[in-house]
């Protein structure tokens, strides 16, 4: 660390991997600023705020919510230094504060609009274990715009059956309120870790996923949404831009102390589309495996070959049983998969073409141009500028 350097902490929650992309934004943040930044796991054994500050002896503070509420760690012991707070309940930072949180009405807007478009019989929301602010307000929202829409929705109280009872009565009164639903039905978690549980659930009650009961979570936590079975389709918070937004609103503590304090909601990225959700839905658990394969590796240079290693079968025959699944080749499933990322970026960022084209598996601008007006009929400009939508 430089001497005369500011220097922040960002502290974390290490249970799940969300704080890596917050931190990514708060690296980006600080060293515009050229402030130091020193992540700190609250997690760690014996650690307590006290002697976090006590040893780095920081300017300021960034916390996710969840850190603060680990064993050693209390809100008062940061009243005598600027702190900004994460994704935080207003019991944990009770009163005025800085922060920056996630907008959970376009979370909810999202999941809703992916799995309302799957026209199903009866939509159900799941709850987290325990009592939290942001699992409440997306119940709301969640039987506001069910509602609104004249849909029937149910609500599982997670809360009262953890309450009660153990990990087995918990499955078991969650896979029953799964079977009553009028099937198809669509569930949104609280979470990633709800939805992984739901998807649990429904597979003990017999039920098929996304065939009977779809699944949404929010987060995208790669590490739980790629590592269930069928995997995880889930709602992104920019957890980046929210790294980036806690670094500027501790600028603003630190250099204008006397500033009103304020709390900036944070946006989504797209909905994340897996297995939970696919609206085509496919049988043969081979040509699965080879979709899932596909959805990972097209952008960094999945082949045909690979595609069908990922089956477990010969070329011909995983080429065949492919196109019989899916109605079209392995290789236009690629190619889908590309354009479609190739979409998203030209739509969401600035990125250059000729970087969209690296991102998207292609070596240079002009391959992707040709592939891109072959499949949408205009160029990537031309769809960046007119906003085009196929």
């Amino acid at each position: 660390m430089t001497r005369g350097t500011t220097s922040i902490l960002y502290l974390f929650e290490g249970a799940f991997n969300l704080w890596r992309r917050r931190l990514k934004g708060v690296y980006a943040g600080a060293r515009e600023r050229g402030w130091h930044v020193e992540p700190v796991n609250a997690d760690d054994e014996g650690m307590t705020s006290k002697s976090v500050l006590r040893f780095w002896r920081p300017d300021g503070v960034i916390a996710d919510g969840a850190a603060l509420s680990r064993s050693g760690f209390s809100p008062a012991d940061f009243k005598d230094i600027p702190i900004v707070y994460c994704d935080a309940d207003e019991e944990v930072v009770a009163g005025e504060h800085y922060g920056v949180r996630h907008d959970s009405r376009a979370a909810v807007r999202l999941a809703l609009d992916e799995l309302i478009s799957l026209r199903r019989e009866s939509y159900g929301y799941v709850h987290y274990f325990t009592p939290q602010d942001w699992s409440d307000d997306r119940e709301r929202l969640f039987l506001r715009r069910t509602g609104s829409a004249g849909l029937r929705a149910e609500v599982f109280d997670s809360c009262e059956a953890y309450r009660k009872s153990d990990a087995k009565a918990f499955f078991a009164s969650l896979s029953r309120f799964l079977a009553d639903l009028p099937r198809p039905c669509a569930v949104l978690a609280a979470n990633d870790e709800m939805g992984v549980h739901v998807i649990e659930a429904a597979t003990m009650a017999g039920l098929r996923v996304p065939e009977d009961v779809a699944v949404a979570g929010i987060d995208d936590d790669e590490l739980l949404c790629e590592n269930t079975l069928p995997t995880l389709s889930s709602v992104a918070p920019d957890f980046e831009l929210s790294g980036r937004l806690a670094v500027k609103l501790l600028a603003k503590c630190l250099g204008e102390g006397g500033a009103k304090p304020e709390v900036i909601a944070y946006d989504c990225a797209p909905f994340v589309r897996r297995q939970s959700t696919r609206t085509v839905t496919v049988y043969d658990p081979r040509v699965v495996k080879a979709l899932e394969y596909i959805r990972l590796n097209a952008c960094t240079g999945a082949s045909v070959a690979e595609a069908v290693k990922a089956m477990g079968l010969k070329a011909r025959t995983g080429e065949n049983r492919f196109l019989a699944a899916c109605g079209h080749s392995i290789r236009d499933e690629i190619l889908a998969v590309r354009v479609r990322e190739a979409k998203r970026l030209l739509s969401d960022t600035d990125m250059p073409v000729s970087l969209v084209a690296e991102k998207c598996g292609y070596g240079n601008e002009r391959s992707l141009r040709y592939v891109f007006a072959k499949a949408t009929g205009v160029s990537p400009i031309e769809w960046r500028r007119n906003g085009v939508e196929s």
